[in-house]
C-alpha cells in the first residue's frame, strides 16, 4: 500500500501515463489495478451506508458479546 509522499505533478496525458504503467512488472501492474479499484469502489459506498456500518461497529465495540464466530455465520447464511 503507498504512503504518504509528496504530490508530484508531471505534464503526462493519458496514453503516457497508460505507456508507463504498461512498463511495470506484473505484480505492480496488478496491484496499481487493484487500487484504483478500490478507490473506485470507496467511492461507490453511499454516505447513508457508511454511517449504518459506522454505527455498527460502535455497537460491537461497546458489546462484543454480541458477535458470533464466522464459521457460525456462514452456517447461518447457508440456512437461509
Amino acid at each position: 500500500m503507498p504512503t504518504a509522499t509528496p504530490h508530484i505533478f508531471l505534464p503526462l496525458d493519458f496514453n503516457q501515463l497508460f505507456d508507463l504503467a504498461r512498463q511495470l512488472p506484473n505484480n505492480q501492474k496488478r496491484q496499481l489495478a487493484d487500487l484504483l479499484l478500490q478507490e473506485e469502489a470507496a467511492d461507490d459506498v453511499p454516505e447513508a451506508h457508511k454511517k449504518l456500518v459506522l454505527a455498527r461497529i460502535k455497537k460491537y465495540d461497546r458489546n462484543p458479546e454480541l458477535l458470533i464466530e464466522e464459521e457460525d455465520a456462514i452456517k447461518m447464511i447457508n440456512q437461509m
